[in-house]
């Protein structure tokens, strides 16, 4: 393989001292922003034999930069994509012959975020702590006076998609006492799982669950998956996550779900430009 490189986002310079270091003076190693000149990364990219993409590029406000920098790159060999999600990718625009590999490497993190958020809505330790901040006090730790906050044991997680993540929150939530329901694509036999069956059975799982995680890849088939009919089926007290990708779930369907108090509650983690929205 050749050894021309090119790192392209500015949060992409964090590969930057690794790889010079791992590789040596025998490699050239470049790196660049999508803030420069298109002609300067155009320039850049027809050399490189290797590119080191992140996530600026895919969410670029250049709705063809993508396309334009994949596509002239006529030399590449190999692509990797550190983060996950391919569906910004078309394989038509590749040099013929390049592999493209990206990781799936974030379940731990992102499986513990999942968690934070189911106890956050059961709990609302940021109520608790914004009253006290403000000198009140509510919530009780008397049976019989306060309020009080709810608990997860013996609620229900439903997996729409059942990969790394979802497996890896059914290894952390199970301690708390949960339950467990998925749909996939691929169902099969997991004993962790009270049923795990097709999609067919979305509105069964919607129904059953007091929350509802999506970890499904989006496609035509999983695009306003969950919409306003969809949403109808859960419980009035059900909490949807979404740390996949933003399209599976209806915009307009969740903002009028959550306008009028239709369900419990989202957490949506689906993008660059959305982080730790909780409702």
């Amino acid at each position: 393989m050749d050894k021309n490189i090119l790192i392209i986002g500015e949060y992409g310079k964090i590969f930057l001292a690794p790889l010079i270091q791992a590789l040596g003076k025998s490699w050239v190693i470049q790196h660049c922003t999508i803030e420069q000149p298109k002609s300067e990364l155009l320039e850049l990219i027809s050399k490189a034999h290797i590119l080191v993409v992140s996530a600026e590029l895919a969410y670029s406000k250049d709705p063809n930069l993508v396309q334009d920098i994949i596509t002239a790159g006529k030399q590449l060999q190999f692509i990797q994509v550190p983060f996950s999600g391919m569906d910004w990718l078309n394989k038509e625009w590749l040099a013929d012959g390049c592999i493209v590999c990206n990781t799936n490497q974030h379940s731990e993190p992102i499986a513990e975020y999942v968690m934070l958020g189911i106890l956050e809505f059961a709990i609302n330790m940021r109520h608790m702590d914004r009253e006290l901040r403000q000198g009140k006090w509510t919530y009780g730790g008397s049976i019989v006076r306060g309020m009080k906050h709810g608990e997860i044991q013996h609620k229900t997680i439903g997996f729409i998609g059942f990969g790394h993540i979802a497996k890896r929150v059914t290894e952390l939530a199970t301690p708390f006492g949960m339950q467990f329901i998925a749909i996939s694509r691929n169902p099969k036999v997991d004993t962790r799982l009270n049923w795990w069956k097709d999609s067919s059975y979305l509105e069964a799982l919607l129904t059953e669950s007091d929350y509802v995680l999506i970890t499904a890849p989006l496609s035509e088939s999983t695009k306003d998956l969950i919409n306003k009919s969809t949403l109808k089926k859960m419980k009035p007290s059900g909490v949807i996550i979404n740390v996949a990708r933003g399209p599976i779930i209806n915009e307009a369907a969740i903002y009028k779900a959550l306008k009028n108090h239709e369900i419990g509650g989202a957490l949506l983690d689906v993008g660059i430009n959305m982080r730790a929205l909780i409702i």
